[in-house]
């Protein structure tokens, strides 16, 4: 059956040296060992049709949703030199996808330090590169940016909406204040523990802070089957009822409705078919989108995981193509 892969990274020594320039300040514990970071490095700079095409011919991955792999645009602290690095970076995806367009789509970097900026590069890449959504490693800055439910990020949202792509906010490092939560355990940094708690934590800002109220047609896709969020919906709605917050005015529905509405999110990464069922009973089938996260995760792995989840050929379906189709107008 053929598929679309939506989380599915880029990296070249050029990203390399923008993630050097924009982390030198930041220094955080390493999530992979130098064996593993070479074994990656190898793969992001072999040609495409050495590794990267025939990997998505034996597994019948007709299409790839590709991001920047670099953070440093969302590190940097200089917003001009952030406005200027994330339009280089498109640049370069660009003549990644113009290596195969017929397997290849891309997301936009955003320099969230300013959001006007933000928003015109978000109309660069659509209407003029043909990209079909956007991308964001994590929250901008080391605290000195605010958070994406800022009604200064309002312009950036009703052109998302207007233009009708998704925002996909992938996993980065925590800031430096919240390093101290996992002091004397760095085993739960990185893919561990605390992505999740950090992109989480982004989302639910957004959605208890009435994004999704002020845009209710704004789309976001997180990875690796949610962070976590599919699994809390109760939770959080008992948070929204014991505060009585409707009568604030600033959400005037349970959270759990924003996110069944608005969040989409990709299989990247490791997940048992009890935690694909979870997902789909709290979402539904339509929101689930393949993807592998090539190359740091196995696409056999990922091939296998989603066939221990015994899906029909309907739910298959949907999951592997039909969805990414819909939701990104392929």
């Amino acid at each position: 059956m053929k598929k679309i892969a939506i989380e599915e990274h880029v990296e070249n020594e050029t990203f390399r040296l923008f993630d050097r320039e924009a982390t030198d300040e930041n220094t955080f514990p390493a999530t992979a060992d130098e064996k593993r970071a070479q074994y990656l490095k190898d793969l992001f700079d072999m040609p495409v049709d050495e590794h990267r095409l025939p990997t998505m011919e034996r597994f019948n991955i007709d299409i790839q949703i590709v991001s920047p792999n670099t953070h440093a645009v969302q590190y940097l602290h200089d917003a001009g030199r952030a406005v200027e690095m994330a339009a280089q970076v498109n640049d370069m995806m660009e003549d990644f996808v113009n290596q195969s367009p017929t397997h290849f789509r891309a997301m936009a970097l955003l320099p969230m330090q300013k959001p006007e900026a933000a928003e015109k590069e978000l109309r660069r890449c659509v209407e003029e590169k043909h990209f079909v959504g956007a991308f964001v490693q994590g929250q901008t800055g080391v605290g000195e940016y605010p958070y994406y439910d800022d009604p200064a990020y309002d312009v950036l949202w009703e052109t998302m909406e207007a233009l009708d792509v998704p925002l996909y906010i992938h996993p980065r490092n925590p800031e430096a204040d919240q390093v101290r939560a996992f002091k004397g355990c760095s085993a739960l940094l990185g893919n561990t523990w605390n992505w999740s708690f950090v992109i989480g934590t982004i989302l639910l800002r957004m959605v208890f802070n009435g994004v999704f109220e002020r845009h209710p047609n704004l789309k976001i896709i997180l990875g690796h089957m949610g962070e976590t969020i599919p699994y809390c919906l109760k939770r959080l709605d008992e948070g929204y009822e014991c505060r009585r917050l409707w009568e604030q005015g600033i959400i005037t529905r349970p959270p759990s409705e924003y996110l069944k509405k608005n969040l989409y999110i990709a299989t990247s990464g490791g997940y048992r078919p009890e935690t694909m069922a979870c997902a789909i009973e709290a979402l539904g089938i339509d929101k689930i989108l393949f993807g592998t996260d090539y190359p740091h995760f196995p696409t056999e792995t990922a091939i296998r995981q989603l066939e221990a989840c015994r899906f029909n050929k309907a739910e298959l379906e949907a999951i592997c193509y039909k969805n990414a189709e819909r939701l990104f107008k392929l």
